[in-house]
Protein backbone atom coordinates (compact mmCIF):
# COMPACT_ATOMS: atom_id res chain seq x y z
CA UNK A 1 0.00 0.00 0.00
CA UNK A 2 1.41 3.47 -0.68
CA UNK A 3 0.05 4.99 2.52
CA UNK A 4 2.59 2.32 4.20
CA UNK A 5 5.46 4.30 2.80
CA UNK A 6 4.24 7.80 2.63
CA UNK A 7 5.50 10.01 5.40
CA UNK A 8 2.10 11.43 7.26
CA UNK A 9 3.30 14.57 9.64
CA UNK A 10 1.61 13.51 13.68
CA UNK A 11 -0.29 16.82 13.67
CA UNK A 12 -2.52 15.77 10.44
CA UNK A 13 -6.46 16.61 10.64
CA UNK A 14 -8.79 14.01 9.54
CA UNK A 15 -9.89 16.59 6.37
CA UNK A 16 -5.71 16.91 5.30
CA UNK A 17 -5.51 12.81 6.05
CA UNK A 18 -9.46 12.16 3.70
CA UNK A 19 -7.64 15.05 0.92
CA UNK A 20 -4.36 13.22 0.59
CA UNK A 21 -5.77 9.49 0.16
CA UNK A 22 -8.16 10.77 -2.08
CA UNK A 23 -4.84 12.36 -4.23
CA UNK A 24 -3.33 9.02 -4.12
CA UNK A 25 -6.15 7.13 -5.08
CA UNK A 26 -7.10 9.56 -7.83
CA UNK A 27 -3.38 9.53 -9.60
CA UNK A 28 -3.53 5.43 -9.28
CA UNK A 29 -6.84 5.52 -11.35
CA UNK A 30 -8.02 4.43 -14.38
CA UNK A 31 -10.94 5.68 -16.10
CA UNK A 32 -12.24 5.48 -20.07
CA UNK A 33 -14.07 8.16 -21.90
CA UNK A 34 -16.98 7.48 -24.21
CA UNK A 35 -14.56 8.76 -27.16
CA UNK A 36 -12.30 6.00 -26.45
CA UNK A 37 -14.63 3.46 -27.61
CA UNK A 38 -14.84 1.46 -30.89
CA UNK A 39 -17.13 3.16 -33.13
CA UNK A 40 -19.64 0.01 -32.77
CA UNK A 41 -19.95 1.61 -29.96
CA UNK A 42 -22.02 -0.81 -26.59
CA UNK A 43 -22.77 -3.51 -29.10
CA UNK A 44 -19.07 -4.56 -30.28
CA UNK A 45 -17.95 -8.30 -29.29
CA UNK A 46 -14.08 -7.75 -29.23
CA UNK A 47 -11.83 -9.79 -27.48
CA UNK A 48 -9.92 -8.26 -24.96
CA UNK A 49 -5.75 -8.07 -26.44
CA UNK A 50 -3.02 -6.03 -24.74
CA UNK A 51 0.78 -6.48 -25.36
CA UNK A 52 3.53 -7.29 -22.82
CA UNK A 53 7.31 -7.49 -23.00
CA UNK A 54 8.53 -11.13 -22.41
CA UNK A 55 12.36 -11.34 -22.02
CA UNK A 56 13.21 -8.81 -24.36
CA UNK A 57 10.39 -9.65 -26.44
CA UNK A 58 6.93 -7.50 -26.78
CA UNK A 59 4.56 -10.25 -27.13
CA UNK A 60 1.35 -8.75 -29.05
CA UNK A 61 -1.96 -10.42 -28.93
CA UNK A 62 -2.22 -11.40 -25.48
CA UNK A 63 -6.03 -12.53 -24.58
CA UNK A 64 -7.36 -12.01 -21.73
CA UNK A 65 -9.96 -14.61 -21.35
CA UNK A 66 -12.06 -14.49 -18.81
CA UNK A 67 -13.93 -17.45 -19.30
CA UNK A 68 -10.68 -19.73 -19.08
CA UNK A 69 -9.60 -22.16 -16.20
CA UNK A 70 -5.71 -21.91 -17.61
CA UNK A 71 -3.78 -19.72 -18.86
CA UNK A 72 -2.15 -21.59 -21.99
CA UNK A 73 0.91 -21.38 -24.26
CA UNK A 74 0.62 -22.10 -27.73
CA UNK A 75 4.10 -24.03 -28.64
CA UNK A 76 4.58 -21.62 -31.53
CA UNK A 77 4.54 -19.16 -28.97
CA UNK A 78 7.55 -20.47 -26.76
CA UNK A 79 9.47 -21.38 -30.37
CA UNK A 80 9.09 -17.60 -31.27
CA UNK A 81 11.07 -16.73 -27.70
CA UNK A 82 13.73 -19.27 -28.61
CA UNK A 83 12.40 -21.54 -25.35
CA UNK A 84 13.41 -25.15 -25.81
CA UNK A 85 10.86 -28.35 -25.27
CA UNK A 86 13.27 -29.14 -22.51
CA UNK A 87 12.19 -25.93 -20.14
CA UNK A 88 8.70 -27.29 -20.14
CA UNK A 89 7.71 -29.42 -17.39
CA UNK A 90 6.05 -32.98 -17.13
CA UNK A 91 2.32 -32.98 -16.24
CA UNK A 92 0.18 -33.14 -19.08
CA UNK A 93 -3.43 -32.97 -18.28
CA UNK A 94 -6.47 -32.90 -20.63
CA UNK A 95 -8.30 -29.87 -21.51
CA UNK A 96 -11.44 -29.09 -22.99
CA UNK A 97 -11.40 -25.86 -26.30
CA UNK A 98 -13.63 -23.45 -26.52
CA UNK A 99 -15.11 -25.49 -28.98
CA UNK A 100 -15.82 -28.80 -26.95
CA UNK A 101 -12.72 -30.68 -28.51
CA UNK A 102 -10.15 -32.28 -25.69
CA UNK A 103 -6.75 -32.04 -26.53
CA UNK A 104 -3.86 -32.52 -24.31
CA UNK A 105 -1.26 -30.12 -23.20
CA UNK A 106 2.63 -30.70 -23.52
CA UNK A 107 3.18 -29.55 -19.92
CA UNK A 108 3.92 -26.58 -18.31
CA UNK A 109 6.10 -23.49 -18.51
CA UNK A 110 6.37 -20.57 -16.51
CA UNK A 111 6.87 -17.05 -17.87
CA UNK A 112 7.90 -13.61 -16.91
CA UNK A 113 5.99 -10.51 -18.08
CA UNK A 114 6.30 -7.19 -17.65
CA UNK A 115 3.23 -5.02 -18.14
CA UNK A 116 3.61 -1.53 -17.67
CA UNK A 117 6.22 -1.93 -14.84
CA UNK A 118 4.93 -4.64 -13.13
CA UNK A 119 6.57 -7.81 -13.31
CA UNK A 120 4.43 -11.07 -13.09
CA UNK A 121 5.85 -14.93 -13.20
CA UNK A 122 2.87 -17.03 -14.56
CA UNK A 123 2.52 -20.32 -15.29
CA UNK A 124 1.35 -21.73 -18.77
CA UNK A 125 -0.52 -25.39 -20.23
CA UNK A 126 1.84 -25.89 -23.34
CA UNK A 127 -0.77 -26.95 -26.16
CA UNK A 128 0.19 -27.57 -29.47
CA UNK A 129 -3.23 -25.53 -31.07
CA UNK A 130 -3.17 -23.31 -34.14
CA UNK A 131 -4.52 -20.26 -32.27
CA UNK A 132 -5.05 -16.64 -33.23
CA UNK A 133 -3.51 -15.01 -29.96
CA UNK A 134 -0.27 -15.72 -28.64
CA UNK A 135 -0.87 -16.20 -24.82
CA UNK A 136 -4.18 -16.11 -23.24
CA UNK A 137 -4.57 -15.16 -19.42
CA UNK A 138 -7.32 -16.76 -17.58
CA UNK A 139 -8.94 -17.27 -14.43
CA UNK A 140 -5.32 -18.24 -12.60
CA UNK A 141 -3.95 -14.74 -13.62
CA UNK A 142 -6.84 -12.76 -13.13
CA UNK A 143 -7.63 -13.80 -9.76
CA UNK A 144 -3.90 -13.63 -8.63
CA UNK A 145 -3.57 -10.14 -9.34
CA UNK A 146 -6.80 -8.93 -8.43
CA UNK A 147 -7.82 -7.53 -12.22
CA UNK A 148 -11.31 -6.45 -12.98
CA UNK A 149 -11.50 -7.51 -16.60
CA UNK A 150 -13.39 -5.28 -18.73
CA UNK A 151 -13.96 -5.70 -22.78
CA UNK A 152 -16.04 -2.65 -23.32
CA UNK A 153 -13.34 -0.13 -23.70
Amino acid sequence: MVLSEAYIPSNITGGEMVNMVGQVLESHKITFHEDELSHEGLGHNKALHITVQCEGYFITRILIGGGSSLNICPLVTLKKLGKGLHKIKDGAINVKSFDGSQRSTIGEISLCLQMGPTWFDIDYQVIVVPASYNLLLGQPWIHAVGAVVSTLH
